[in-house]
């Protein structure tokens, strides 16, 4: 059997890496959009506005997760990535609550009547405009699940209690 010349012969070991470089790069490319779309799932479906979040509170009965912030926030962002971005805890406000973002900046008025002062703010009302928690600053997920679950607590007696009185 005869062997190419040296110069063939590197030719086409040079084509064979870049081809395995340019699949190994599509692959990767590949399996980082699946893991996109796989945490997709956990991102919290965040209301655009107070008054939809509210809308949607009083159909679902879930109580109105808001979250002051700003871009300019650095604990604010910490509070994004490590605590809101937690897949249980998406899954969680997801489930329960009726999310909404709020720019402290931005939405002022709302900021004040909710007497937030300093951000990140959290505030969770009832489907009623009740007052349920609030937190100031950053908290990590197992405190900040603590939290939302007393307010969910609290909403179930209000009601309760509602209820029994025949509101």
């Amino acid at each position: 059997m005869k062997r190419l010349p040296k110069q063939i012969q590197w030719v086409i070991i040079g084509f064979s890496v870049v081809l395995l470089v340019g699949l190994s790069i599509e692959l990767s490319k590949a399996e980082s959009e699946n893991n996109s779309a796989d945490h997709s799932g956990n991102l919290i479906k965040w209301h655009t506005d107070l008054e939809t979040a509210h809308q949607a509170s009083l159909k679902s009965n879930k109580p109105v997760f808001i979250v002051f912030d700003a871009s300019w926030c650095t604990y604010c962002r910490k509070l994004e990535k490590d605590t809101l971005s937690d897949p249980r805890m998406s899954r969680y406000l997801n489930q329960a609550f009726e999310p909404v973002r709020l720019d402290f900046d931005k939405d002022r008025e709302i900021a004040d009547t909710l007497k937030v002062k300093s951000i990140p703010c959290t505030v969770v009302l009832s489907s009623e405009a009740d007052l349920l928690a609030r937190q100031v600053g950053y908290s990590r997920v197992p405190q900040f699940h603590s939290m939302l679950e007393k307010a969910r607590k609290l909403q179930a007696v209000i009601h309760h209690i509602e209820y029994s009185e025949g509101r």
